[in-house]
């Protein structure tokens, strides 16, 4: 397959300069970002449509659509620089992250009972029950995208074992993982785009690293919803649901009889405040059940990933669809007590980019409630790279 361009005016090689990359379902959104003085800088954003890129099972149908919607994207970002930080920067490396309906989660937990728990645990322990896990993720049908292990010694959480004491050691782990075509996939757009080859991330992982706290998120998409747990600063478990703001948007453009080029100005309107009250009740009151039933949905995936030691009280909702009053109100107001091990009833929050750390951004950009991915994604670069 032909390359769709040569990219020219490179940046010299930096090990701190690299783009990002967004890939959602209707979207493809990229940033140049560069790693100084322990921020994250923004010198450039693009944000293109995608239509056509997807099957309806989420598996990439159409290569050069993505590859088509990844350049736009990214040569807007590029296209910024100039004024931004002085002269055109193309970087040569990115991190690119995996959407959640093409990954899948797995959990993982080894634990060694120690004869001598007063003798300090060795290297040779650890790597034994490291190689547990090695061996455990062999067995995966997929490739790993993301493994987040915790290691414990005696149920305390630390950053390394070796050399403490303690009768039991544990090492679990979190493991989102992609289809191995999926992911050759995307390094073949790479090649198209003439970029190296791309560092993956699950943007279950990037969502997480853009969180202002514990808790968990529900990240409403336009055809899915993402749905993460955060615990002790890093992602804990995750999964996707196949319910998102679509079904709302529906919802009201039968209700009103708004044609898609109203739709999005209704919505915003909507969730500004800007209509009049009868017309802001009448929405409030045909979206209550489609709202009951994605609350529904998401209660249900929670369960299966909740322990009674990682729900935080906090819960944050990013997303366009988020912003529509009755999916935050019908968010406040869910019965979660009834089937989640809540310490007490969850604070809802909507999240605000302004929550996230250590970016700084010459852009001038206003990022809003569809940007969590991209802008957590630019926060993890700084670990990644």
């Amino acid at each position: 397959m032909p390359a769709l361009k040569h990219r020219v005016n490179r940046a010299s090689y930096n090990q701190r300069i690299r783009s990002l990359v967004d890939l959602g379902t209707t979207s493809v959104k990229a940033l140049v970002v560069e790693l100084k003085g322990g921020q994250t800088h923004i010198w450039g954003h693009g944000q293109v449509s995608l239509e056509g890129g997807y099957g309806p099972t989420g598996e990439v149908v159409d290569c050069e659509a993505v590859a088509a919607a990844c350049d736009a994207a990214l040569s807007a970002a590029e296209k910024m620089t100039p004024d931004t930080f002085g002269h055109k920067i193309v970087p040569d490396q990115s991190v690119w992250s995996v959407p959640g309906w093409l990954c899948d989660r797995h959990s993982f937990a080894f634990q060694h009972r120690r004869s001598r728990p007063a003798k300090p645990i060795s290297r040779r322990e650890w790597l034994t029950i490291e190689a547990q896990l090695e061996r455990a993720m062999a067995d995966l049908s997929g490739a790993p995208v993301d493994v987040i292990p915790t290691a414990q010694v005696d149920g305390s959480t630390v950053t390394d074992a070796v050399g403490l004491r303690g009768e039991t050691l544990t090492l679990s782990a979190f493991v989102a993982s992609a289809d191995s075509d999926t992911l050759a996939t995307f390094r073949q757009v790479a090649a198209i785009l003439d970029l190296e080859l791309p560092a993956f991330v699950s943007q279950a992982r990037a969502a997480t690293a853009g969180l202002p706290s514990d808790g968990v998120l529900l990240d409403v998409g336009r055809w899915g919803t993402d749905i993460i747990v955060a615990h002790r600063g890093q992602l804990a478990d995750a999964a996707w649901m196949p319910m998102g703001g679509q079904s709302f948007y529906r919802t009201l453009a039968n209700s009103f009889g708004l044609t898609p080029a109203r739709l999005p100005r209704f919505c915003q309107a909507y969730g500004e405040g800007w209509l009049p009250p009868e017309a802001t009740m009448a929405a409030d009151a045909v979206l209550v059940d489609p709202v009951a039933r994605w609350l529904d949905l998401a209660a249900e995936q929670l369960a299966d990933l909740a322990t009674d030691t990682s729900l935080s009280h906090h819960i944050y909702l990013a997303g366009e669809a988020s912003r529509l009053p009755a999916v935050s109100q019908g968010t406040r107001h869910y019965a979660w007590m009834r089937q989640l091990p809540w310490p007490r009833h969850p604070e809802v929050h909507l999240w605000q980019p302004t929550s996230v750390s250590n970016l700084t951004n010459h852009t001038g950009h206003r990022w809003g409630a569809s940007d969590l991915v991209r802008l957590g994604l630019a926060r993890l670069a700084a670990k990644i790279m």
